[in-house]
């Protein structure tokens, strides 16, 4: 099995990849050999991760350099092998010998939000049927696609998918829309994050203390007039959040870093961590989690705490998946979709909505009915990742139709 478009160093899109390892091989009923075609410019820690987990897998960088690149583009316009350089020639014998292709769960790397390397994207999908492999898309968001000149492309693209999955109706309605009433449409199929077919048990804690685990990221709001007064009003509202949450009573406080390797988000949560101090009050420790801790262990930290606000995509998925009461600032349509088919739309607050006074608000909220969102929270994880499911059982349907 072959999966392109793999995203990685973050803790998150290690998370989803792990979920699809781990639901593809289960629904396999025995052993599958996996090759990931990916993006990640420090791998050692997806390697390790998959290691440790016992799958069979086999890794192939798609940053090519520019001459790299341009000999497999070479080669896909008049198919002589001898223009292929070392990476191209590893990457067509993948999907030579694949029964089946899979474009990886994550984005929205089809759509306007990360536009500058779709393209890249579009072409190891394309290169799927080039060699005549049934392709499929693995629960992945999409859109918008508001950039014309790109949705022929994007058209093209998903037309060559035998089937397609995405992660929630928001996504969903953004494919549908791109191919409005065409004659050669997709059948889009709605399941959930990879991530949820994996559950992870709680870490060690201290009881006597509540503890607030915080993802928060550090949003740049281009294109707004007055960035850093945005930026300065969303760390205000984090704070307020995680003061209400710790509601005077002795609690520590943990926030954890997303992001590994050349891009870090942990310089940005020690400067976050100092403006919950100065809120949260004596009452509370507030500490910044070892970076390099891995996926698996980040999830325990979540799944140990007695609240969670996910600034970030998949600590949203991390505290739904371990049925922890949230509050929820989404920053793209991802999050709002899976908490929307969770149902706790009531505990989200867009990024571009924040404000001290409604962020506390919620969270005062989250708090005083804390029992009530842990129940709906375990409910919907139990039926989600059934639901997600089904995007592995898929891949398996896919393959043994291919072979």
């Amino acid at each position: 099995m072959l999966i392109v478009n793999q995203h990685g160093d973050n803790r998150g899109d290690e998370a989803a990849m792990h979920g699809m390892l781990t639901g593809i091989s289960r629904a396999a009923g025995g052993e599958v050999r996996f090759t990931v075609i990916h993006q990640i410019a420090h791998d050692s820690s997806a390697r390790e991760l998959a290691d440790s987990s016992g799958f069979d897998v086999g890794w192939i960088s798609l940053k090519l350099s520019p001459l790299e690149g341009l000999r497999l583009v070479a080669y896909l316009i008049t198919r002589i092998s001898a223009l292929l350089g070392p990476v191209g020639r590893a990457t067509i014998a993948a999907y030579r010998s694949a029964d089946v292709v899979v474009s990886a769960p994550g984005g929205p790397y089809f759509g306007d939000i990360y536009i500058g390397h779709e393209p890249v994207h579009w072409l190891y999908v394309w290169m799927a049927r080039i060699h005549k492999k049934p392709v499929m898309l693995y629960a992945t968001s999409a859109g918008p696609f508001e950039r014309v000149w790109a949705n022929p492309f994007r058209r093209f693209t998903y037309r060559m998918f035998e089937m397609l999955f995405v992660r929630e109706e928001i996504s969903a309605a953004h494919i549908r829309a791109l191919f409005g009433t065409r004659r050669r449409n997709v059948d889009v199929r709605v399941t959930v994050d990879a991530a949820l077919q994996v559950s992870v048990p709680a870490a060690p804690r201290d009881a006597s203390l509540r503890r607030v685990v915080v993802s928060a990221i550090d949003w740049k709001y281009e294109g707004d007039p007055a960035p850093d007064a945005r930026r300065a009003n969303y760390d205000a509202a984090v704070a307020a959040a995680v003061a209400e949450l710790c509601g005077g009573v002795a609690s520590e406080v943990i926030l954890v870093p997303q992001l590994h390797g050349v891009h870090r988000d942990a310089p940005y949560l020690e400067h976050l961590a100092e403006r919950i101090r100065g809120v949260a009050g004596d009452v509370a420790t507030v500490s910044v989690f070892d970076e390099s801790r891995d996926m698996l262990a980040q999830r325990a930290l979540f799944a140990s705490a007695d609240f969670v606000v996910a600034g970030r995509y998949h600590p949203a998925v991390f505290a739904l998946s371990a049925g922890v009461a949230q509050v929820c600032i989404p920053y793209e349509h991802k999050a709002t979709g899976v908490l929307q088919l969770a149902g706790l739309s009531d505990v989200v607050v867009p990024i571009n909505e924040v404000t001290p006074d409604r962020l506390a608000a919620v969270a005062r909220h989250v708090r005083d009915t804390a029992d009530e969102v842990r129940d709906r929270s375990r409910r919907a994880a139990g039926e989600l990742a059934a639901v997600s499911s089904r995007t592995s059982a898929a891949v398996v349907d896919l393959m043994g139709g291919a072979e």
